[in-house]
């Protein structure tokens, strides 16, 4: 294939798969520790409050971020695909109006979210002692969202023409340079947990800049020229039917998780400080799976574009049962010591404390996920970007937020009952999933 482009529509599939999805995890992992520094610099230097206010805004940036992550998803997509079919031009043509689009709707999502920012913290039940500095890190983040949406929509087309490593690299520098920025800011002059945000902003600009300079002089097939910073129409019309699919899915999902923070954050600062601390920890047990699910989306882009169905079904057991041994090995060492893994992130025994339940049950979830993610994979990455919204919504929305309302004020579980919604919202995904799948309506090709 053309220089830039992996060809996956043959050779081992479990070689493939194990080292495509290697890039994705360890930059999943550097993106988390972006969040990471950011609780451990906070706790120690702002205490509980900071933690909240750190990770209620960092909550609704997320929102907005994935679901630009999922309307890159088209792209990605399209570009995958187009891959297979040794179609360039049409890859460059995608590249450029995804680009485009990425930097027309990051201005207008930080316009909105600047306006509706106390709107949307009263609404979450911000707890009123973290108001202020909750405010503050959402609109220094929305600030500088053009940055990680820029960032995003490079690693997306990256990801379809096979390359997962060259956003590898330029995260890892990105986290570095965020460490030193939060040590300098929130240690050194004392600005609090608005500090951390204008350190996470600045350092995904240096890394989206640098990413950009690299791959012009490694001479990427496409150039970065304004002109070539155009949209089609056909391929817009393409994104938008691959991608909004996946971008409302993430909207929903996001909006339903915001639902069980306001149940949380209605609890008070520890346990909202509690549930924030226990989540990093399950999103740091489910990046292998996750990253797995990425690389199956592209692999099985690919052999959908080449008409490969059976190669398709067989990533999707091999993905399954790596994102399996892992969920194992990891749930394992969370209920063994759940405890000492929080206090790694936060030193206060009272927010340990309130997190412990809700630690332990969500871990559950990591077993859950090492068969949804790769199932997502396979139905986006063959085009079937629509029906993933399916499961994403039962399980987000109708499963998880009734669980854990009912569990919460019905029950008097506190946050036992949050932690409880998780792993039977994921149940029911993976039982909608599952029936898809043995349909075979996911082999229809949609380019």
């Amino acid at each position: 294939m053309t220089k830039g482009i992996t060809d996956f529509t043959k050779g081992s599939i479990t070689k493939s798969l194990f080292y495509f999805s290697i890039p994705f995890l360890i930059t999943n992992l550097i993106q988390s520790l972006y969040n990471i520094v950011d609780i451990m610099v906070v706790s120690y230097f702002c205490g509980a409050t900071g933690i909240a206010g750190a990770s209620i805004g960092g909550n609704i940036t997320n929102t907005v971020t994935y679901m630009i992550i999922g309307l890159c998803n088209g792209g990605a997509i399209m570009t995958a695909q187009y891959a297979g079919m040794k179609s360039h031009s049409d890859i460059k043509e995608t590249i450029g109006t995804t680009f485009s689009i990425m930097f027309i709707l990051s201005i207008i999502s930080t316009t909105l979210m600047l306006v509706f920012s106390r709107s949307i913290l009263t609404a979450l039940n911000t707890p009123a002692d973290a108001f202020d500095e909750t405010l503050s890190y959402f609109r220094i983040c929305m600030t500088g969202s053009v940055f990680i949406f820029g960032y995003n929509a490079v690693s997306s087309v990256l990801r379809g023409v096979g390359d997962s490593k060259t956003p590898m690299y330029f995260g890892f520098a990105s986290c570095c340079l965020n460490v030193i920025l939060d040590l300098l800011f929130v240690g050194a002059f004392k600005t609090g947990v608005s500090g951390a945000a204008a350190a996470t902003i600045t350092s995904q600009a240096v890394s989206l800049a640098l990413c950009v300079v690299y791959l012009k002089r490694q001479q990427f097939l496409f150039d970065f020229k304004l002109s070539s910073f155009k949209i089609v129409p056909r391929k817009a019309l393409n994104i938008f039917k691959l991608g909004l699919p996946g971008a409302i899915q993430n909207a929903i999902v996001s909006g339903g998780f915001l639902l069980v923070s306001s149940i949380t954050n209605s609890l008070g600062v520890y346990a909202a400080s509690g549930v924030s601390i226990a989540s990093k920890i399950n999103n740091f047990a489910q990046m292998p799976a996750s990253a797995i699910g990425m690389a199956v989306s592209s692999i099985i882009g690919q052999n959908v574009g080449a008409g490969k169905f059976d190669r398709a079904r067989k990533t999707l057991s091999c993905s399954i049962l790596m994102s399996l041994s892992v969920g194992i090995v990891m749930f394992t060492v969370v209920q063994l010591f759940p405890s000492q893994l929080m206090r790694l992130l936060v030193d206060d025994k009272e927010v340990i404390q309130t997190a412990l339940p809700y630690l332990r049950i969500t871990s559950f979830d990591y077993l859950l996920v090492a068969l949804v993610f790769p199932l997502n994979g396979l139905c986006n990455g063959s085009g079937h970007t629509l029906f993933t919204m399916i499961p994403s919504i039962f399980s987000s929305v109708i499963a998880r937020v009734p669980v854990a309302y009912f569990c919460v004020y019905a029950l008097n579980m506190g946050l036992s009952g949050v932690g409880l919604s998780t792993p039977t919202g994921t149940i029911s995904a993976i039982i909608i999933c599952a029936i898809y799948f043995f349909s075979n309506r996911w082999c229809k090709k949609t380019i």
